[in-house]
């Protein structure tokens, strides 16, 4: 369930889209510097949004840089980190390496289970650094497949698992705004897990894989827009979060992300199944 909390780049001024890739590339160095070169891999955007956010709120020194690296070889990136990049370098590995595990033990991949076990002691490395949020990946990701296996057919109970998983990410240590970025979390983290599912709609009813959307249906399909009234109540839920935040760094590069971003992969999909139905019926496109 990576790839959902991006921005959408086609609406950002050139000063947005340069914070936003400094972020990510700061991430990217934070990654190598925490547990080597092998899991700048696992780097996505999902968690240069997290950093984001943490960072407009608590204002932290940051550290500008610029440097080539394998994907930029011929001319240096600029970057900046702070404190967070660290925190999101160690959530990346942790929640990469739960995918792997999760993916080997669903499909038998070879390859997954090899790439585990090489995350493994980087992984054992966060539990010591984060043992809140470690305890609460592991715990909700269990009660998520237990959830899936018993075939529930209520998928906000589903979505209520990833949530809790979420919430806990955005909080790295407790004060007084801490119950805003767990709502926050939380909201965001159901809205993802129903994104995927509803994007995952036709791909899981072929291949006979658990969807909790298919379940709700008794295994039918329905139109990507019958889930779209779903996804915007649960999106309201962390946007009122998200207006509750003394949020003034980065703000509207945040609201890029929260507001159009987040949809991105719902909409694309949804044009895409659209445009088969119109040529389907035979008309224009």
């Amino acid at each position: 369930m990576f790839g959902y909390v991006i921005a959408r780049k086609d609406t950002l001024s050139e000063e947005q889209l340069a914070r936003y890739r400094g972020c990510y590339c700061g991430l990217c160095h934070a990654l190598k510097e925490q547990a080597g070169s092998l899991h700048r891999l696992a780097l996505n955007y999902d968690m240069t949004f997290l950093i984001l956010v943490l960072s407009s709120l608590y204002e932290p020194e940051e550290k500008a840089d610029s440097a080539r690296c394998a994907v930029h070889p011929a001319r240096p990136q600029a970057f900046w980190q702070n404190r967070f990049s660290t925190y999101a370098a160690d959530l990346t590995v942790a929640l990469t390496y739960h995918k792997l595990r999760d993916d080997w033990l669903d499909e038998g991949d070879k390859l997954k289970k090899g790439l585990m076990d090489q995350m493994q002691p980087a992984y054992d490395k966060v539990k010591v650094r984060l043992p809140r949020q470690c305890a609460h990946i592991e715990q909700e990701l269990a009660a998520l497949t237990a959830l899936e296996q018993a075939n529930e057919t209520v998928p906000d109970k589903c979505a209520a698992a990833f949530g809790r998983l979420m919430a806990e990410l955005f909080v790295l240590e407790e004060d007084r705004w801490s119950p805003v970025l767990r709502e926050m979390g939380f909201f965001l983290g159901q809205f993802i897990y129903l994104q995927d599912a509803a994007v995952d709609l036709q791909k899981d009813a072929k291949k006979g894989r658990y969807n909790p959307l298919l379940a709700m249906h008794a295994g039918q399909t329905r139109p990507l827009a019958d889930f779209e009234p779903m996804l915007l109540m649960v999106a309201s839920g962390f946007a009122a979060a998200f207006d509750r935040l003394p949020l003034v760094q980065d703000a509207d590069l945040l609201k890029n992300i929260l507001f159009e971003g987040v949809w991105t992969m719902y909409h694309q999909a949804r044009a895409r199944q659209e445009h088969k139905e119109k040529k389907k019926e035979g008309a224009p496109v």
